[in-house]
């Protein structure tokens, strides 16, 4: 991939091509706080006036192409990667920004579907890392966004998928002005940021809403929907409700994943309607759609001929009750045993309740992320409902490492058994990675766990080891 520098900024400061990916990475995650302190939390407000200082000092990447918002609770990165997808397939340069990652930090910003090159990270960040140094108050998600918006625009990007990171109103992605928008189903999440009732979190997703600009949306419960429907009139913008996409190949499994890619699809075909995608035909957006692979999200790991297990990113109880329902769905008559593991800022409990519900066999363990619960926190928060409910008496194991809790959920498991890894993307990742040590090239070349070994540990405090190997 060829990139080239932005004539703004290039003047400014040369390159350190000797400097290191994971250095670049330790200088970017330097200020990253776990504890709800970090900037994006202590001044919410400030966000969007942050994110126009640095992209105007870039002098405004950000309309350089041509880009696409998805803002919802659960199903905005599937529906993210279905419209990237089927946008590659119709011959776009396309870019795409999700978050989290799973494996690599280079998943969050990808160029026509591949990763962001490794070596292409510590020039950019020093060629950035003036501005960032200009506005001391920048969130690490800011410093993220605008520099996923640079290397659009260095790329080429005719158009670029942008996936809400928390919220919408407030979000550091919400300087885009979009040519279409996409909300996915709102649920209960993140309700320490962004209030505690469905329609105060429905307020927050619909900020991405911008007058006049067409909105396509899953169906929503009565608060939800009744905010996204104010916010849409009030700002004179289309809104549009999808329907399950059942008259075309949709790869991921599950009717929650018919909805997300029906908004996918919907909003592409708006776009062709209005002339904003030329190289349209359904034959290639087909592909497009069919062709998309996003990991971890109701995934059957690689079959070695043992006991198979499936990962699933659900962590909030609106997504295991999906998780759930697709399980009953695919997997009616085999035996279950859950691996769970969730951070401290979920409301963890109900999750577990609605695991015990399906199966008596569960495995504790805790992610390496900063945020993690530990097995003996989550056993302390689930006492008071094995106690109201002591007849049922369920296995429950700790593990002390997630390798540790796939050998033990083995052990407690039928033979005719499935074992389900989820409460995280954390510990989706990191079962992902364990199988993966186990059972060595038993994932394809292409999959995105054999670059788990060259990451920095992002997930601790790291203001001292940036100093020491900032590029």
């Amino acid at each position: 991939m060829s990139v080239s520098n932005s004539p703004l900024i290039e003047p400014l400061i040369e390159p350190d091509l000797s400097a290191t990916y994971s250095a670049a990475l330790l200088y970017l995650f330097s200020t990253a706080r776990y504890d709800g302190r970090g900037q994006k939390y202590l001044n919410p407000d400030r966000g969007q006036e942050r994110m126009r200082e640095i992209l105007a000092r870039l002098g405004n990447p950000q309309m350089r192409f041509k880009a696409v918002h998805i803002a919802g609770t659960k199903g905005k990165g599937s529906t993210s990667a279905y419209t990237e997808s089927i946008l590659r397939h119709l011959g776009y340069r396309t870019g795409l920004f999700t978050s989290p990652h799973l494996h690599t930090f280079r998943e969050r910003v990808r160029i026509d579907g591949q990763l962001m090159a490794k070596d292409a990270l510590p020039a950019l960040i020093e060629r950035l890392r003036p501005h960032f140094e200009a506005i001391p108050d920048l969130s690490v998600f800011d410093k993220i966004t605008a520099l996923a918006i640079q290397h659009f625009a260095d790329a080429g990007v005719e158009w670029a998928v942008v996936e809400v990171g928390l919220g919408g109103r407030l979000d550091s992605t919400n300087v885009l002005t979009p040519q279409v928008c996409g909300i996915t189903r709102i649920s209960k999440d993140h309700m320490q940021v962004l209030g505690d009732t469905l329609a105060l979190i429905a307020y927050e997703k619909a900020g991405i809403i911008k007058p006049g600009v067409p909105v396509f949306a899953s169906p929503q419960r009565k608060d939800p929907h009744r905010v996204l429907e104010e916010t849409a009139a009030a700002r004179h913008s289309p809104l549009h409700w999808v329907a399950p996409l059942r008259n075309q190949l949709v790869p991921l499994f599950g009717r929650h994943q018919q909805v997300n890619a029906a908004v996918a699809w919907h909003m592409i075909e708006d776009l062709a309607r209005r002339g904003e995608l030329p190289n349209y035909n359904i034959a290639n957006a087909t592909a497009g759609l069919a062709a998309t692979w996003w990991p971890g999200r109701f995934e059957l790991l690689p079959d070695v001929g043992t006991l198979p297990l499936l990962v699933d990113c659900a962590h909030n109880v609106d997504s295991i009750n999906i998780l759930l329902t697709a399980l009953r769905q695919k997997y009616a008559q085999r035996p279950i045993t859950f691996i769970f593991g969730a951070n401290r800022d979920k409301r963890m409990r109900p999750m577990i309740e609605r695991l015990l519900s399906v199966s008596r066999r569960l495995v504790l363990v805790q992610s390496r992320h900063a945020k993690a619960l530990s097995t003996a926190e989550i056993r302390q928060e689930l006492r008071p409902w094995l106690q109201k409910n002591d007849q049922i008496a369920p296995t429950i194991l700790d593990a002390t490492s997630v390798s540790e809790a796939v050998t033990l959920a083995m052990e407690i498991t039928p033979s005719d058994g499935l074992l389900v890894g989820t409460g995280s993307v954390f510990v989706t990742a990191e079962l992902r990675e364990a199988w993966n040590e186990r059972y060595p090239h038993a994932f394809p070349a292409t999959d995105w766990v054999y670059e788990a070994a060259d990451e920095p540990d992002l997930n601790v405090p790291m203001q001292a080891a940036a100093r020491r190997q900032s590029p």
